[in-house]
């Protein structure tokens, strides 16, 4: 069994351009983990579309999430001005639907040519949701990405009920605040289980690697199953508790139970409560 990865840190990037954009869903948009919903879309779908984005180095190997777009297929390319020279990052690239929670979503790891303006190549296409417009709800370059030394498991869904109201509140630092209204996606919980075979506990230096991961339930996180599916890989923040239990008599090991991950939810309405 492929072991799990994830990552709670991502690479610094800004989007510096892109071909059209709609006043009320901006490029800047895609770089927002917490608030996918708030996403970007182009104001044609006649014409090719590029979003570019500033990895703010040179870089070689790069592991690129998209989440909560809505075209079947797409390039990445490669620029070392982020304006001219485009050449193609491997082939054109299919964005399957996640069969559990409705949304189209992406994970690639791709391999750079030492530049630093990585491009979103939309070609003309009809919209997997027949829109008018192409979009991007989130794009992310999660890094460090750790694979998990441990057998683990994945179970989902959970039922989850929706707040009465369908209104959530995004608290962010400083104080600021904003509510957004859900629209039909429900959120998705995530068990997310550590658990390890019998004499093969997880020792050293990856109890510590695991529980700095999962410890924090305020940040968001990255989770791919790693099970040779593009689509299965999610923004998540912990929901439930963290426990381990050590085994003696050897010293820094463990044994993870269930943690609860619940998916950073889309709203197809991506609109602010009234």
């Amino acid at each position: 069994m492929a072991n799990r990865k994830m990552a709670k840190t991502f690479m610094p990037v800004t989007v510096t351009s892109a071909t059209t954009e709609a006043g009320s869903f901006p490029k800047e948009n895609i770089t927002d983990r917490t608030s996918p919903q708030r996403a970007w879309r182009s104001t044609s779908i006649a014409a090719d579309q590029r979003v570019v984005i500033d990895l703010g180095t040179v870089q070689t190997d790069v592991t690129c999430y998209l989440d909560y777009v809505n075209f079947g297929s797409f390039k990445y390319q490669e620029s070392a001005d982020g304006s001219t020279g485009w050449s193609d990052i491997g082939s054109t690239r299919t964005v399957s639907k996640d069969p559990m929670h409705g949304v189209y979503r992406r994970v690639d790891d791709i391999t750079m040519s030492s530049k630093q303006y990585l491009g979103i190549f939309i070609p003309v296409q009809t919209p997997v949701d027949s829109a008018d417009y192409f979009r991007i709800g989130t794009f992310c370059a999660p890094s460090p990405v750790l694979e998990l030394d441990a057998e683990t498991t994945v179970e989902y869904p959970f039922d989850v009920a929706l707040p009465e109201s369908y209104i959530v509140e995004n608290r962010f630092p400083g104080g600021k605040t904003e509510k957004i209204k859900l629209g039909s996606l429900q959120p998705m919980v995530i068990s997310f289980a550590l658990k390890t075979g019998a004499m093969q506990n997880i020792k050293g230096a990856q109890v510590e690697e695991i529980a700095d991961m999962l410890r924090d339930g305020t940040g968001t996180l990255w989770l791919d199953f790693n099970l040779g599916e593009t689509w299965q890989a999610y923004l998540v923040k912990k929901a439930g508790e963290l426990r381990a239990s050590v085994t003696t008599p050897a010293v820094g090991t463990a044994d993870f139970g269930t943690v609860l991950m619940e998916v950073v939810v889309e709203d197809y309405g991506g609109q602010p409560a009234q």
